[in-house]
């Protein structure tokens, strides 16, 4: 959050008026990415041989509930400002959605409702659950949820992102950090995620 006004307020262009909204909403994505990326890739880095980074399952599990509830909270601001004045590239001129903001809002919402399932499955493990648990707690299917979180934060910024120019105040855009948070989860899990079993 203290990112988001320094870009935006400080150093940015941005009315101090939209903090409430619109900048805490940018705040709250980043807290969020960062919350679930590393709740996830614990257990790789650990695999990898950083075992000092492995605080235990709770750890991880109170990490990826705040990133969860951080990710709910995202979603309903985003609702609240979702017009063409706040992201313009997501409407044509008539007023639908573009290209780019039915991509963006299909891997946001699909990501979520992964994310979604996969919080539940921690809180629901039984017998006659297992196929199911078993699959959405893959390695496989982690990737997926990484990837469409990937994919929602491509097309959210990545007009900007070799235009530093464009940058509010000469920082870096939140989707890039973001992106760069994700990508770096990506590829941790991809390597050090050894067993489908070990979340």
């Amino acid at each position: 959050m203290g990112y988001a006004v320094l870009r935006y307020n400080v150093v940015g262009t941005v009315a101090w008026k939209e903090v409430p909204i619109f900048i805490l909403n940018k705040g709250v994505s980043l807290a969020a990415i960062v919350l679930l990326t590393f709740s996830f890739s614990i257990g790789p880095l650990d695999n990898l041989g950083f075992s000092t980074l492995n605080f235990g399952l709770e750890s991880r599990k109170i990490w990826g509930i705040s990133g969860l509830l951080l990710t709910i909270f995202h979603l309903l601001l985003s609702f609240l400002i979702f017009n063409p004045h706040y992201y313009p590239k997501f409407f044509d001129k008539d007023l639908s959605l573009s290209v780019i903001g039915n991509f963006s809002l299909f891997a946001g919402m699909a990501s979520f409702m992964i994310l979604g399932l996969y919080h539940w499955c921690f809180r629901n493990r039984s017998k006659n659950k297992e196929i199911l648990i078993n699959l959405i707690t893959s390695k496989k299917f982690l990737l997926v949820l990484l990837f469409l979180l990937g994919t929602h934060l491509f097309f959210m910024g990545y007009a900007t992102w070799a235009s530093p120019s464009k940058w509010q105040g000469g920082l870096p855009p939140i989707s890039l950090i973001s992106f760069m948070v994700v990508l770096f989860g990506f590829l941790i899990n991809v390597f050090g995620r050894i067993s489908d079993r070990k979340v």
